[in-house]
């Protein structure tokens, strides 16, 4: 299964990727949301930035993933702080993650460079910051990638 991750431009999390400083995602919610329960080992991660842009730069492929219990306030808060250098969390991540009763943590075995690509949510119907696709070629949108701005 194939999944379009977004990543956090403020925070450089793309970058981080690429350097291999940020080794795993992570999503946060008070009820079981998508992701939670639908990724699995072996699952590959496409990765674009939150900046409306719609553009694959990389991906990587899983290699374990926790989908919590449901949380207390405390458990939530220490998982985060275990895994917050992997995820590369800035304090406003983590303010907005700590807390929450369920948490999907997804580690990634390495970021691969692809050739950029723009991708289309149209027929995914979700608002979501994380779209499982099935195959990402079923997203892709044909035209040029647009040069950065």
């Amino acid at each position: 299964m194939d999944h379009i991750v977004y990543l956090d431009k403020a925070a450089g999390a793309l970058e981080a990727m690429r350097q291999g400083r940020k080794t795993m995602v992570g999503r946060a919610f008070n009820g079981r949301r998508s992701p939670y329960g639908k990724v699995k080992v072996g699952d590959m991660l496409y990765f674009t930035e939150n900046d409306g842009r719609q553009i694959i730069y990389g991906r990587g492929r899983v290699t374990e993933v926790y989908d919590s219990p449901k949380l207390g306030h405390e458990e939530s808060v220490e998982i985060l702080e275990r895994y917050r250098r992997s995820l590369w969390l800035s304090e406003r991540q983590f303010l907005k993650m700590a807390g929450r009763r369920y948490l999907v943590l997804v580690w990634v075995d390495r970021f691969e460079e692809v050739p950029p690509f723009r991708f289309t949510r149209r027929d995914f119907h979700t608002l979501d910051d994380w779209i499982p696709v099935g195959d990402v070629n079923l997203a892709r949108k044909e035209g040029p990638v647009p040069t950065p701005r």
